[in-house]
């Protein structure tokens, strides 16, 4: 299990046809690869997050926002590779929970025994790092 601090973006986008496209493609053309993505429609309204590849901590993600006007706000999340079995996420969900850590959003992706990456916004970024980071279980 691999446990690491990503930069995850909330982008604010306009509940059409089209609109992720014309997002993602800004993404696409300045060469950033988008590794996770989630969204949330509320009416006229799509609240976008996302975690880009790369190892600039995604100030190059921030500025293209920017630059774009877009409406972004960047938040560091855990980032959980593993290798994907029955019971992964409930390991990951017990550790957590045990360890009094509340985690407020999860997405990823997973296969049984492909690679899986779950990304994690939590109470306690620290917290979660020093828990994951120190477990010696199967994950």
């Amino acid at each position: 299990m691999n446990v690491s601090t990503v930069s995850q973006h909330s982008v604010f986008l306009v509940n059409e046809p089209g609109a992720l496209k014309k997002f993602v493609s800004i993404l696409y053309e300045a060469g950033l690869d988008i590794i996770g993505i989630a969204s949330d429609i509320r009416y006229e309204a799509a609240v976008v997050k996302f975690v880009t590849s790369g190892p600039d901590g995604g100030d190059k993600t921030t500025q293209l926002i920017i630059k774009n006007g877009y409406t972004s706000v960047k938040t560091d999340v855990i980032c959980v590779q593993t290798i994907s079995h029955p019971g992964a996420m409930s390991k990951i969900s017990e550790i957590l929970g045990d360890n009094k850590i509340n985690i407020t959003t999860i997405y990823g992706s997973a296969m049984e025994g492909q690679p899986a990456r779950l990304f994690l916004v939590v109470d306690d970024l620290e917290k979660t790092l020093e828990v994951l980071g120190s477990y010696r279980g199967d994950l």
